[in-house]
This record gives C-alpha cells, sequence and structure tokens, in this order.
C-alpha cells in the first residue's frame, strides 16, 4: 500500500457512495476515500434509506482490487475485517465482531454496516465502493444498535476516518493478493473467528423479512455462504438471498 490520497470530508453530503462513485468515474486512485458527518440520501442494501444524522461517521472508500470475477463476493468480508482492525488499532479491540453479511457489532448489537458496490469506470476498468457508517455518537433507538461513545471510544472524526480508510485498504490489498478462486480464500479463518453468532441457533430471513430456515450457524463457507443446521439438514444461503437474525430475542 503506497501513500493514500487525503480523505475528502464533508460536512454533509447525499451519499459519500455516489460521491466516490463519481471520483472512480474520473479515474480517482484506488484508496481515495470520501467523509461525511451526514447524508440526506443515504442506502444500505438493497437500496434501503440508511439514517445518518450528525455525529456519527460515513466513510466511502474507493477500491480497484485486481481479482477474478468469481472472488468478488468475498469484498465485503475484507472490508469488514478491515474495519475490525480500524477499529482495533484505536484500541477499540476486545467488543466488535462481524455479522454476516454486512455489520458490524459490538455487545451484540450493530454498531455499523458495510455496503460494497461493484461498477465500471468511463474506460471499462472495474472498480467497488465500500460504504461504512460507523454510530460514533449516537445510534437507532429500539433497533438494538450501539454507539462508540457508549463503549468507552472517542475517536475523533478524522482520526476515525484514517484508521479505517487505512486498514480497509490494506486488508482488500491482502486479500487480492491471496489467490485462490474461492470468494474468502485467504481470509475465510480470520473471518470465521470475528464472526458474531458462530454455533448458535439463527434464523435466515428473505429479503422481505419472512423466515426461510430456522437452525444453528455451522459455518460461512468459502464462497460465502451462511451454512445452516437445520431439522432437514445443511442449508446454503447466499448474501443475495437471506439475512441473519438471532433465534434468541434478547440478543436482537
Amino acid at each position: 500500500m503506497g501513500v493514500l490520497p487525503d480523505i475528502l470530508i464533508f460536512d454533509e453530503v447525499g451519499s459519500t457512495n455516489d460521491v466516490a462513485h463519481d471520483l472512480a468515474e474520473k479515474n480517482a486512485a484506488a484508496g481515495t476515500a470520501v467523509a461525511a458527518r451526514r447524508q440526506t440520501a443515504g442506502r444500505g442494501r438493497r437500496g434501503h434509506a440508511w439514517a445518518s444524522p450528525r455525529g456519527n461517521l460515513y466513510l466511502s472508500v474507493l477500491l480497484r482490487p485486481r481479482v477474478a470475477p468469481s472472488r468478488l463476493p468475498g469484498l465485503a468480508a475484507a472490508c469488514g475485517l478491515g474495519a475490525l482492525d480500524g477499529l482495533a488499532a484505536l484500541g477499540i479491540s476486545n467488543e466488535p465482531q462481524l455479522k454476516w453479511p454486512n455489520d458490524v457489532l459490538a455487545r451484540g448489537r450493530k454498531l455499523g454496516g458495510i455496503l460494497v458496490e461493484a461498477r465500471r469506470d468511463g474506460a471499462g476498468e472495474a472498480f467497488a465502493v465500500c460504504g461504512l457508517g460507523i454510530n460514533v455518537e449516537s445510534a437507532p433507538r429500539g433497533l438494538g444498535a450501539v454507539c462508540l461513545t457508549e463503549l468507552g471510544a472517542a475517536p475523533s472524526f478524522s482520526t476515525l476516518a484514517e484508521a479505517l480508510r487505512s486498514d480497509i485498504v490494506a486488508r482488500v490489498d491482502g486479500w487480492a493478493a491471496s489467490g485462490g478462486v474461492e470468494p474468502l480464500a485467504g481470509i475465510r479463518d480470520d473471518y470465521l473467528a470475528r464472526l458474531a453468532w458462530l454455533g448458535e441457533p439463527v434464523v435466515a430471513l428473505s429479503p422481505e423479512g419472512e423466515p426461510l430456515a430456522a437452525g444453528r450457524l455451522e459455518t460461512v463457507d468459502a464462497w460465502g455462504r451462511a451454512v445452516l443446521e437445520t431439522a432437514d439438514g445443511p442449508a446454503f444461503f447466499s448474501a443475495e438471498q437471506a439475512s441473519l437474525r438471532p433465534a434468541t430475542p434478547s440478543k436482537l
């Protein structure tokens, strides 16, 4: 990883991912990042609105990993590990975990979310933008969320943004260089070590929120699929097919 460009910091934008996409179209370098204190049009998976109040961090990082198309589904996992690395670099290392497929948890509650969007620029070159929202000073009420302030952490806005950007880029570079054809090649062991609810009862929900299966979270396989051990045998789910919730309400 070479010297990274300065992070572009905004008080308010529509979406940091949209700004990063525009920069990518203008041939911005890998590692270019956009951070904002507030978003007016933030979004999450499947186009869902992402509440983005002032006081938290909204960060988007431009990535240009040179990997086979078969490996791209592993990019979100690599970014998630990078986010945990960045938090650990600031001393926030004994709390956060990853929730399959795209959330950061702390104390079993949602600390942040990750949205990875892949496209091609005007020259036909593939790129991706990793969008990350971290609850810093506040967390949505009634949604089982937590913020860094509650964890006793108080990094400055720029310090947090730089730590997350640097470690996301480093993780993605390492993942891309590891070779293999499976999406989680080179990072699966580390990913499983930081995965929430592994070995615990969970429910797989459809994009519409309907239950698909219930069972024990056995693993996430090399292709990035959640594997549940159910009464009818193993059930496999891709990130496009499902999300997970704990079967025990107290962990929501």
